[in-house]
């Protein structure tokens, strides 16, 4: 998959942009705060329908404006798609607009699939030592592009959670607790596809991410392994079981007026050298730890799509040393990457195919290092 044209409208600090980058590597150097995350972030909204920084539509759209517009174009082995998204201010009462090869898409799901991304950002350091909910963000975007089947289905049960527990609060102030049992059979049928792919999941994201993390780092007796953890993650009958879980909780449940068993519970634990990472690895093994994932990611969506997804790397390369760059680096030579980067130094041992100047909104050739 090749970005063929990346167009931005009054998106974040930019008025009017229009990019085409190469095939291989192209790197965004400017200060902090000069506007290259924008960038990616554009890339990342029109491959899931959100930004990965923001629940806010309002924050993407440019001072002063009423509305915002990102539109990419890519090259995939069986065509051209062209995926476009406008944004609106609380005052216009307009939903967020999505458009795929110039037809309006009624719902986000439709997305999935056109264009693929995988993106690192700073903030991808809570996957390792944050809350669970991060870690399960990871793995549903990544089962969300790999397919829109996924993000139904997670839609599915996260609507019927959310009826099961209006019910608990209202059982909490006086009921039949009986009221219950048609809403435990729908959650527990609907957990058991989103429990299959996360299985599935975790499974392959820890044997792929192991030999990124042994490659990047350098070291091979530092074994980096991932596992789901979860009351159903070992389950060969994740419905079934739900539901006795369901009815072994109902007290507790109705006590706390919420369910305190399913996937929206689970979790990933992530381990070093057999060790919870979260209790003592350093912020550089984390940071190892988070671009193995990705690359892993990357492998994933590329298995089940038969091409490689766009990359995007936001400030990855200052906090690696020179050899973890470079073994970075010779991971995604076949990959088509935006990169930022705060300074030319950070690109020693790199031979991007362009680099561009971001400066006030503005985005001008640099020459290369």
């Amino acid at each position: 998959m090749l970005i063929q044209s990346l167009r931005l409208h009054d998106f974040r600090s930019y008025h009017q942009v229009l990019l085409t980058p190469p095939a291989g590597v192209t790197v965004f150097v400017g200060e902090n705060g000069a506007g290259k995350t924008n960038l990616l972030e554009a890339v990342h909204l029109c491959c899931l329908g959100r930004s990965h920084r923001t629940a806010f539509d309002r924050e993407m759209i440019r001072a002063g404006q009423e509305t915002a517009a990102v539109q990419v174009r890519v090259q995939r082995a069986d065509g051209v798609d062209e995926v476009g998204v406008r944004l609106y201010t609380p005052l216009q009462k307009k939903r967020k607009l999505l458009y795929i090869n110039g037809k309006t898409a009624a719902r986000t799901g439709e997305l999935m699939g056109h264009v693929t991304c995988v993106m690192f950002s700073p903030e991808d350091l809570d996957i390792v030592r944050g809350a669970p909910q991060g870690r399960r963000r990871f793995v549903d975007m990544l089962l969300s592009q790999c397919g829109a089947g996924y993000y139904y289905a997670l839609q599915t049960y996260n609507a019927a959670l959310k009826q099961r527990n209006a019910l608990l609060h209202e059982l909490a102030r006086g009921g039949n607790p009986a009221q219950l049992d048609a809403w435990d059979e729908q959650l527990a049928a609907a957990a058991a596809p989103v429990v299959r792919a996360r299985q599935y999941a975790a499974q392959n994201l820890s044997a792929l991410s192991r030999g990124h993390y042994a490659y990047i780092s350098g070291r091979e007796n530092e074994p980096f392994s991932l596992r789901y953890a979860g009351c159903l993650a070992e389950s060969a009958q994740p419905s079934e079981d739900l539901l006795r879980l369901l009815q072994r909780s109902r007290a507790e449940d109705i006590r706390r007026m919420t369910s305190t068993v399913g996937p929206h519970r689970d979790d990933l634990t992530l381990s070093l050298c057999g060790q919870d990472m979260r209790a003592f690895a350093s912020q550089g093994q984390m940071r190892t730890a988070v671009l193995s994932l990705r690359l892993a990611e990357l492998d994933m969506l590329t298995e089940r799509q038969h091409e490689a997804p766009l990359l995007l790397l936001d400030d990855v390369l200052s906090e690696l040393d020179i050899g973890r760059r470079a073994r970075l680096l010779e991971r995604i030579r076949n990959v088509q990457t935006l990169l930022t980067c705060t300074d030319l130094s950070d690109l020693t041992g790199a031979s991007p195919q362009a680099v561009l100047r971001v400066h006030n909104g503005e985005i001008s050739p640099e020459e290369r290092p």
